[in-house]
C-alpha cells in the first residue's frame, strides 16, 4: 500500500461542492477567517494542507514536491501554524493533560500571526479541534478573528459548531464538510493509496464515510481491536447481564495497542476506547444491513437499520462526557428490550438510567 501525498488544492476532487466554494472565495481574497465543520474523516485536514500548498508553492499546479511543499506537508514551514492542543506548550505537563486548547495557545498564536511572513506570501494558521478551545481561549482569539493581520489566513477545523461562542461564529466564514460516501472512500483507497479493491470496499463500508477510520484498516493493531470488539459485543448481546457486565468492566480498564503512547487522562482514554468500539461495531452492522455479513439468528429479531440507529445514538452520547459505563449499560438495556419485543423504543438516557 502506497502513501498518499496530499496534492495542491486544484487536484483534489473528494468534496466537489466544498472545493468549488473555496475556489470562489479565495479568488475574491476578501475572507481571512474560516470555520470548516464536518465529521471526522471528511477531509478537512487534507483540504487545509492542500490549500496551503497552493498558497505557498511557486511552481504551479504541476509541482511534484518543491521545498516549500515538502515543508508544508511536514508541517515545518515557518509561515504555517498547525495548531493543536500541545502545539506550543507540549513540555508543560499541566497544559498537556487538558482536553482543550487553552488561552496560552490562543495568545501565543495571535502574537505570532501579527509578525510578517518569512518566506511565503502569507501566514496560515490551521487550528485543529477548534471546538475544544475553552471559552477563555475563544475570547483571547476573538480580536484576531475580528481584525486579522494583513497577509494572514486563519482556518478553524471542528467536528461541530455547537461549542463555539456566537461571537466567534459570527466572525468566521462557515464551510460545511459532509461525510464522504463509502464509494468515495473506496475510490480514494484504491486510486490514491493503492489498496486492493476487495480490501478497499470492506474498509469503506466499515468506516461509513470516515476516511480516517478506513485507513486504520491497514493497521494490524486496529484490525485486532476491531475483530475483538465485534466478537465481544455480539457475545455480550447474545448472552445476559453477567456477560455484558464482564465486557464493560474489561473495556473500562483496557489499554488497546491502537492508543499508542498518547498522553491522556483516564477519562480521555475511556472515551477514546469507547468511541473506537462504537465505530467498529457500527461498521459491522452497516455491512450486515448491506447484506455483506450474516446476522446471528438471535440478533435478527430486530431490523438491522434499527440496531444501527441505536448504536449511532449511543455513540453520539460520548461527546456529552457522560459516564462511559452508563452509556454502554444504556445501550445494552435498550437493545436487550428491543430483541425481546422485536422492535426498539427510542428511550431517552434518563428513561433508562433508573434501571442501570
Amino acid at each position: 500500500m502506497s502513501e498518499f501525498i496530499i496534492p495542491r488544492s486544484e487536484k483534489l476532487n473528494s468534496q466537489p461542492e466544498v472545493e468549488r466554494l473555496l475556489s470562489g472565495l479565495l479568488a475574491q481574497q476578501g475572507v481571512q477567517t474560516y470555520l470548516w465543520a464536518g465529521p471526522e474523516g471528511s477531509g478537512k485536514k487534507t483540504h487545509a494542507l492542500a490549500l496551503v500548498r497552493s498558497l505557498f508553492c511557486s511552481e504551479g499546479p504541476g509541482c511534484v514536491g518543491c521545498a516549500a511543499c515538502k515543508q508544508v506537508l511536514a508541517k515545518t514551514h515557518a509561515d504555517l501554524f498547525w495548531v493543536h492542543r500541545d502545539h506550543f506548550w507540549g513540555e508543560d505537563p499541566d497544559e498537556k493533560k487538558k482536553n482543550e486548547l487553552t488561552v496560552k495557545v490562543a495568545l501565543n498564536l495571535s502574537e505570532k500571526l501579527h509578525r510578517a511572513p518569512l518566506s511565503a506570501p502569507c501566514k496560515v494558521a490551521v487550528i485543529l479541534d477548534a471546538d475544544k478551545m475553552n471559552e477563555q481561549a475563544q475570547n483571547a482569539l476573538l480580536k484576531t478573528l475580528e481584525e486579522p493581520p494583513a497577509k494572514t489566513l486563519i482556518i478553524l477545523l471542528a467536528d461541530r459548531t455547537g461549542d463555539f461562542l456566537p461571537t466567534v461564529l459570527s466572525r468566521c466564514r462557515l464551510i460545511r464538510f459532509p461525510a464522504l460516501s463509502p464509494k468515495t472512500v473506496e475510490g480514494l483507497l484504491t486510486k490514491e493509496y493503492g489498496w486492493k479493491p476487495q480490501e478497499a470496499h470492506q474498509a469503506a463500508q466499515e468506516a461509513g464515510g470516515n476516511m480516517v477510520q478506513a485507513l486504520k484498516s491497514g493497521n494490524k493493531d486496529w484490525t485486532d481491536f476491531r475483530d475483538k470488539v465485534c466478537a465481544d459485543f455480539d457475545k455480550a448481546l447474545l448472552g445476559g447481564d453477567e456477560d455484558w457486565l464482564l465486557m464493560v468492566n474489561e473495556y473500562e480498564q483496557w489499554e488497546p495497542e491502537f492508543l499508542g503512547d498518547a498522553e491522556m487522562t483516564t477519562t480521555q482514554r475511556k472515551a477514546e476506547v469507547q468511541k473506537a468500539a462504537f465505530q467498529v461495531y457500527i461498521g459491522l452492522w452497516s455491512r450486515r444491513l448491506a447484506g455483506e455479513v450474516e446476522i446471528p439468528a438471535k440478533l435478527s429479531y430486530l431490523p438491522a437499520d434499527s440496531v444501527l440507529k441505536c448504536l449511532q445514538k449511543h455513540r453520539d452520547m460520548i461527546p456529552m462526557y457522560l459516564n462511559s459505563k452508563m452509556i454502554l449499560d444504556h445501550l445494552f438495556l435498550e437493545l436487550r428490550e428491543g430483541f425481546k419485543k422485536g422492535s426498539l423504543t427510542d428511550r431517552s438516557f434518563m428513561d433508562l438510567a433508573v434501571q442501570i
